[in-house]
């Protein structure tokens, strides 16, 4: 039997809640009018309906590339126990990679030779293997220090020491059962701190391990992109100028009251050279899902009531994940 961890997503809703406005309780019944829908140019096939449950991902070891400060940190079990939790908490079933030996051993070898496939038993849709590419860690003695306002006024900084940390990693994310990399997200991470002795082997430690954090969530939103929920528009209702979209899924796919969700169109493109046809994504409107959510759809409340007229019946629907504004101001902060 597959074992598979889950995650409360009650955290990651409360922290959603402070990245926007939330999305007000809503009833059906405050939106009696039921709307007839245009269909989109490009309709989901009965098949993509049928592949919207989680995402199953299979999180191997981190590699901490020999590293001495990774090693004594133990940065690796660090990396890979945060992945783990970070994507069960928002919505993807976490695969035990015990049962996953396999899928290991050919990933390898798809690695080593370029091309590769998996033929063994269906465990996951998705692999990641993390690498810590650099873990360095040092102090450094701040002498004494004191100066005089213009009152004449002394004032005296004590002796300290300034302690840095620094890792980068790297999460390659692998699609099974090709064995195809789909992506590769580098991330960096930073801790400073002050003390007032020059510390030991377990600051050290702290520091590389919350460095690690740091890094992991340099390449959060879009790493969590790439196993967000996908569905379809299916319906719309109406309270006079205000709208409510029904969606295609719900909480067995990890979506949650207040998760942020962006509405696409698929338009058909040539292209100019091989004149194969493709499609283009085009983001149509944004939204948040309101309170109702049932096990396999969801109701979402538009955040502009323009661009949701441009809404039709089977455009994609999918969680995205964006840094909070915090975060964007902070980083530069800390030189990554």
């Amino acid at each position: 039997m597959m074992l598979v961890r889950y995650f409360q997503p009650a955290i990651l809703t409360g922290l959603l809640a402070l990245g926007g406005c939330a999305a007000a309780g809503v009833s059906l019944s405050d939106y009696p009018k039921e709307v007839e829908m245009q269909p989109a140019d490009h309709l989901p096939t009965e098949a993509q309906l049928n592949l919207q449950g989680r995402a199953k991902v299979v999180v191997f070891v981190a590699d901490d590339s020999k590293l001495d400060n990774a090693r004594n940190a133990q940065a690796g079990n660090t990396l890979t126990s945060a992945i783990e939790e970070m994507l069960g908490a928002n919505g993807a079933e976490v695969v035990d990679r015990s049962i996953a030996g396999r899928l290991g051993q050919e990933l390898q070898l798809a690695e080593v030779k370029g091309v590769g496939g998996y033929e063994g038993p269906s465990v996951a849709n998705f692999a990641v293997k993390p690498t810590i590419a650099l873990a360095e860690y040092g102090s450094e003695y701040v002498p004494a220090s004191s100066f005089v306002d213009k009152q004449g006024k002394t004032y005296f900084t004590p002796a300290s020491w300034t302690h840095k940390s620094s890792v980068n990693i790297s999460l390659n994310v692998y699609e099974i059962p090709s064995l195809r990399q789909l992506k590769t997200f580098n991330g960096k991470g930073r801790e400073t701190k002050s003390t007032n002795d020059q510390g030991g082997r377990d600051l050290g430690v702290s520091m590389i391990r919350a460095a690690t954090q740091d890094a992991l969530k340099d390449v959060q939103s879009g790493f969590l992109n790439q196993f967000a929920p996908k569905g379809y528009v299916l319906g719309k209702r109406q309270n006079g100028s205000k709208s409510l979209f029904r969606i295609s899924i719900g909480s067995d796919q990890g979506i949650v009251p207040d998760i942020p969700v962006v509405i696409f169109t698929e338009k058909e493109s040539i292209h100019p050279i091989t004149k194969k046809v493709g499609y283009d994504r085009i983001p149509v409107a944004e939204g948040r899902v309101s309170d109702l959510v049932t096990a396999g759809e969801a109701w979402v409340v538009p955040d502009d009531e323009d661009k949701a007229k441009r809404v039709r019946m089977g455009d994609q629907v999918g969680v995205v994940h964006k840094d909070s504004v915090w975060t964007k101001i902070m980083r530069p902060l800390k030189g990554i």
